[in-house]
């Protein structure tokens, strides 16, 4: 795997946007490898690497670096990508939503810094060049106090396995793969799970998905019996709203803090939280995840209920903002939400 004979000084730094050109027929390049050493891959014949690259530079949490040659005008013949996540919720996440993160994660959460791959030209392959690789990623890793990082090599890759060992990583889990013969050509059933724990239907029309009840699987109905549905929400023109990547984005539904059911307004209606836009009218978004503005709550008898205001409507949070009215975000991109003063989700 090492390649000794090439003696050549490189520089290591942090990736940018101008890069992305020059890295994607590495990632290609890497992305066939893989496909080589593992038969369960296949890369798309219309794959755009150089987007892809882009994505990920500009993404929030994401890093990448590239190794240049000194002697052959800062040519770029190697790069390391790694995101970083952290497996705990967010501390502003909604009680319910932080009841199901609870129920479906039976591991203690981690910080993990997740390498997305690393490759470099084959001729400048040795000791030196991967340590100048992996020292810039495990700097950012300290620098973000990760707990663990994570990175997938190949069976075939035996002399990587081995720096990894003496770099003081440890082999977590090998997986194994089995491609079987599709024999039946017609209709695949579907293998998509419903989200948020869904099935789609085109008997409401309007690309709308009737709720389902987590637990029990049935149907959910409001309290004049009808089945409820989650709509795609819609502007002030009535143009459906949709994400930076065009997917439509549906009403979020509030669970009561005690019970997990869902809750209806006075009206008998489903109670969705409110999308969060900014001052152009964008919808917020953090890693394409739409951002809704959540429940206001409040304790009462040593219980958490949602906040209503003196007409019984439940109030949400309101987000904080600058001076110039810009929404305020935390570190990792995630809009900040203040308690609401006197405000009811009718005047939204």
């Amino acid at each position: 795997m090492f390649n000794f004979s090439k003696k050549t000084s490189y520089t290591c730094r942090l990736a940018t946007l101008e890069d992305a050109a020059e890295i994607a027929p590495l990632w290609a390049k890497f992305a066939q490898e893989r496909e080589m050493a593992d038969p369960a891959l296949s890369i798309k014949s219309d794959f755009d690497f150089q987007a892809y690259i882009a994505q990920q530079l500009n993404r929030p949490l994401s890093y990448g670096w590239v190794l240049e040659d000194t002697q052959n005008s800062l040519s770029i013949v190697g790069c390391l990508l790694v995101y970083c996540y952290d497996e705990a919720p967010p501390p502003d996440l909604p009680l319910e939503w932080q009841f199901e993160h609870e129920l479906n994660n039976p591991f203690k959460p981690r910080r993990v810094g997740s390498v997305l791959g690393l490759y470099i030209e084959p001729e400048y392959r040795n000791p030196q060049t991967i340590q100048l690789l992996t020292d810039a990623a495990l700097d950012k890793a300290y620098e973000m106090k990760v707990s663990h990082l994570d990175i997938l090599v190949s069976g075939e890759q035996t002399g990587m396995q081995a720096f990894l060992s003496r770099s003081g990583f440890t082999k977590a889990a090998v997986q194994y793969t089995k491609e079987l013969a599709i024999i039946d050509e017609g209709e695949l059933p579907n293998l998509h799970p419903p989200h948020p724990e869904l099935k789609i239907t085109e008997e409401s029309g309007d690309r709308s998905i009737p709720l389902y009840d987590p637990q029990t699987q049935e149907l959910v109905r409001n309290p004049d019996g009808e089945p409820v549905f989650l709509t795609v929400l819609r502007d002030e023109d009535g143009i459906p709203l949709t994400t930076s990547a065009g997917l439509p984005i549906y009403a979020n539904p509030v669970r009561h803090p005690q019970t997990q059911d869902w809750v209806f307004d006075r009206q008998g209606q489903l109670l969705v939280c409110p999308v969060l836009q900014d001052d152009r009218g964008q919808v917020v978004e953090l890693q394409g995840i739409p951002q809704f503005y959540p429940p206001d709550y409040e304790m009462v008898n040593g219980q958490l209920r949602l906040k209503q205001d003196e007409k019984g409507n439940y109030l949400f949070c309101d987000v904080e903002r600058d001076r110039e009215g810009t929404i305020v975000l935390s570190p990792d991109g995630s809009p900040l939400f203040k308690p609401v003063k006197a405000i009811s989700v009718a005047k939204r």
